[in-house]
């Protein structure tokens, strides 16, 4: 038997359920996917010459002993698998995992020997400088491990003053990005509080708007204090 009052009922309950499952999906938080990130690799190892890092199962980024890779694009956000290899082998039992952030510049200074261990000895975030800026910014790492003399290092710059105010022991990098005018330089590697010149990079081209990153490493393993000097934006 029809019922007016079990009839208003129902309606009444269909009405609220239809506004609760609106506010449900009105009130679920979408999060855009983040842009991709910049990473590229240093290879500042002992003995793997080149050395290949596939990032997130798919990308590949290459560099030789003592030198850099060109930048790779990644995903950011969520975390990632970085596999550090030599040809088709890989160097490590276990897969490391980095979450990057979303349009972040990453720099990965790898270390050690295929002996022994080989790791991201330092993870950097670069600055990212406005467009059409002026400015430029250097900052300094000291990846060279097989060192006597060149233990603790200071950086000066030919002919004027000490390019930044800390000292560097083997693998630590400078708190922060230096400001530095464009120009062209001449960058020396001094033994600590001495005036002893261990290794200088002449000529080096510093454009406005770019920031550099400057960074020693082992040159001839296994030779004592044979370091090179490189530099990179």
């Amino acid at each position: 038997m029809f019922s007016f009052n079990n009839f208003l009922r129902g309606l009444f309950a269909s009405f609220f359920a239809c506004l609760f499952l609106l506010s449900c999906s009105e009130d679920v938080l979408v999060f855009p996917t983040p842009l991709p990130a910049l990473v590229r690799i240093v290879n500042t190892t002992e003995d793997i010459d080149p050395l290949s890092v596939f990032i997130d199962g798919s990308i590949r980024a290459t560099a030789n002993r003592g030198s850099f890779s060109a930048e790779v694009t990644a995903p950011a956000g969520r975390p990632i698998s970085f596999v550090l290899m030599e040809k088709d082998s890989a160097l490590r039992r276990d897969t490391l995992y980095y979450t990057l952030g979303g349009s972040g510049k990453i720099i990965l200074f790898t270390r050690g020997s295929k002996k022994n261990l080989v790791e991201f000895r330092r993870v950097i975030q670069d600055t990212l400088l406005p467009m059409g800026s002026a400015n430029s910014v250097i900052r300094f790492t000291h990846m060279a491990e097989l060192v006597d003399k060149a233990v603790t290092l200071e950086v000066w710059v030919k002919g004027a003053g000490r390019l930044f105010p800390e000292d560097f022991d083997p693998g630590l990098s400078s708190p922060s990005y230096t400001d530095i005018a464009p120009g062209t330089y001449t960058f020396e590697i001094r033994e600590y509080r001495t005036t002893n010149v261990l290794i200088e990079l002449p000529n080096v081209v510093i454009q406005s708007g770019k920031s550099y990153m400057l960074y020693t490493y082992d040159a001839q393993p296994p030779n004592v204090d044979a370091m090179g000097v490189s530099v990179f934006d």
